[in-house]
């Protein structure tokens, strides 16, 4: 049996298609290989796979979709709109982005980068702040910086050392020097991986770009052994390396080369992320309207939101007379009003929504009800969110609802009652808000707690990403809570807690997970984390690990675990 069964392995399994893959070829394709339909969409893919169809000399191209190069574009056609004369396309905006523009450097320095591509997360945040980055080199430099790679064996410490000249530059050998100057002796891309076995070892640029992609594999048989061999033996022929120190260097390759960037990549994420910089710097309310409507991107909705209010930027919430599907920016008194997009409203469909932006401006619940024809829920919905703002209290206009005529001609069936103007608290609104948006407008929640949170000596989340291997103590309101099963079957927790800064992940340990249920239970009162920052051992953004977790004292019963 285990002899027949052995005959399967390595046969395919099933059909899949790469996402981003595309082939090219010097003719028609079919002269070099054979196709067949995907499964979805019919589209032609090839019936070989990657490996087959680079054996066969084929070119292939990996094209994956970037969101932050559609909030780009979006911010570029806006600003454009009102600056023709001196654009001539959306593109002449991006391309004439200066590299050493003040406002940039000061919103990068200060890791005000929430929202910006690639540049946003805790972890990244606090690495700009650490080398206190002013320019798109800088940020090359993060972005390789901040990988599990160069995080290993204090490589990462030591870069940003050297270059806040807090220590001297040393090289591991002196013919290092030329291929690691640039990056403080310190390996940051997979460039400077193949220079260092092809300078110092002698290999072939095949040999070490074979070096490379097996190390980037993590390849565990003979491949890497004869390598290394040949790298210890060409380092001592060529430089006289003593095959100990021959031997760490190759362990530094080592630990580098499966998580690192290609110089190239990291300088075009560079790029984008400047870009992405400045047009925050310069225009925040069409930067976070066009992140905001391209789904956000590392961090939830509320993140984004709370960032707009920040900046004190007005936002409101969908109207029938203002927003378009999406969010938007608009002018009325020369000062920016970032609009909701009535795509956030929960329940609303897509007709309903069409015809509102096609049929307005409405002046009352009637002629909203008569040109629209909405389903009472999505009507109801609008009123509650806010949607109908400045033609009615909330109250009111939900009891209008109720005898509205729903065709022209058509008669109330009782007499309307007349409106008291009598409005929802703000705590109503944010309650429907909540329910409905995902999101409240009015405040963010944790506002309301400012005090206490200072009281309790907290660190803003930005701040705790930047102390790994301390204790710190964090508050915020819970996100996302995730169960998982540790090796012994008990529950353990992963928890996203946010504050004005961001978020931060954390880990709760099954001994703590059972003892704290009670206080992870809550969505609204925020909680009190106390522990020590690690590095995730896949992402390496900062994790802390709770060792104690708690309630914000705002109420007498409160209980710490």
């Amino acid at each position: 049996m285990l002899r027949d069964a052995s005959a399967l392995l390595g046969l395919p399994r099933h059909l899949s298609v790469h996402p981003g893959g595309v082939v090219i070829a010097p003719g028609p394709i079919t002269d070099f290989l054979p196709l067949t339909a995907s499964d979805s969409k019919g589209l032609p893919v090839t019936q070989f796979e990657l490996e087959a169809v680079e054996a066969l000399g084929l070119i292939k191209f990996d094209l994956l979709g970037v969101r932050g190069l559609t909030v780009l574009g979006d911010m570029a056609e806006s600003v454009r709109s009102w600056r023709r004369t001196e654009f001539k396309t959306a593109l002449d905006v991006l391309e004439r982005i200066p590299e050493d523009d003040p406002e940039t450097i000061a919103l990068v320095q200060g890791a005000q980068t929430i929202g910006c591509f690639s540049i946003e997360s805790p972890g990244m945040r606090a690495t700009l702040k650490e080398i206190h980055a002013k320019s798109p080199g800088d940020i090359m430099a993060a972005l390789a910086l901040y990988r599990p790679g160069p995080m290993k064996g204090g490589l990462r410490d030591a870069f940003v050392r050297r270059h806040n000249r807090q220590e001297p530059v040393t090289h591991l050998h002196p013919a290092l020097a030329a291929v690691l100057k640039e990056t403080y002796g310190v390996i940051l891309y997979q460039e400077q991986v193949l220079r260092v076995a092809h300078e110092l070892a002698g290999l072939s640029l095949a040999e070490a770009d074979l070096l490379r992609r097996a190390m980037s594999h993590f390849d565990p048989g003979r491949q890497m052994q004869t390598l290394k061999d040949h790298f210890v033996a060409g380092a001592a022929r060529l430089h006289k390396v003593p095959p100990e120190l021959a031997g760490r260097i190759w362990e530094m390759m080592a630990a580098f080369a499966g998580y690192g960037f290609p110089k190239a990549h990291a300088a075009s994420y560079a790029w984008v992320a400047w870009r992405s910089a400045w047009c925050k710097a310069h225009y925040p309310a069409e930067f976070l309207a066009a992140v905001l409507a391209n789904r956000g991107g590392y961090y939830p909705q509320s993140v984004y939101l709370n960032e707009a209010r920040r900046l004190r930027l007005d936002v409101r919430p969908p109207h029938v007379n203002h927003s378009l599907a999406e969010f938007s920016v608009s002018y009325p008194r020369g000062e920016p009003v970032l609009w909701m997009g009535l795509d956030q409203v929960r329940g609303l469909s897509r007709r309903t929504l069409e015809r509102i932006v096609r049929l307005r401006p409405f002046h009352d619940l009637r002629e909203f009800i008569l040109k629209v024809d909405p389903r009472r829920e999505e009507a109801e919905n609008l009123i509650q969110v806010g949607a109908l703002d400045g033609l009615g209290a909330i109250p009111d206009l939900l009891r209008e609802l109720v005898e509205a005529p729903r065709r022209v001609g058509q008669l109330a069936l009782f007499e309307p009652e007349a409106p008291d103007g009598q409005d929802w608290s703000p705590e109503q609104k944010v309650a429907a808000q909540q329910r409905l948006l995902g999101v409240a407008l009015e405040a963010h929640p944790l506002e309301r707690y400012a005090g206490e949170i200072a009281e309790a000596n907290a660190l803003s989340t930005l701040e705790a990403v930047a102390r790994v291997g301390e204790k710190v103590r964090v508050a915020g309101l819970k996100q996302i809570l995730r169960r998982g099963r540790a090796e012994n079957g008990a529950w353990m927790g992963f928890l996203t807690l946010e504050d004005l800064e961001g978020v931060i992940e954390v880990f709760v340990p099954p001994d703590l997970f059972e003892r704290a249920r009670w206080a992870l239970a809550t969505t609204s009162i925020p909680l009190v984390i106390e522990g020590a920052v690690e590095p995730d051992s896949v992402s390496g953004e900062p994790v802390v690990r709770a060792e104690k977790v708690a309630r914000l004292k705002v109420e007498r019963n409160s209980t710490s675990h």
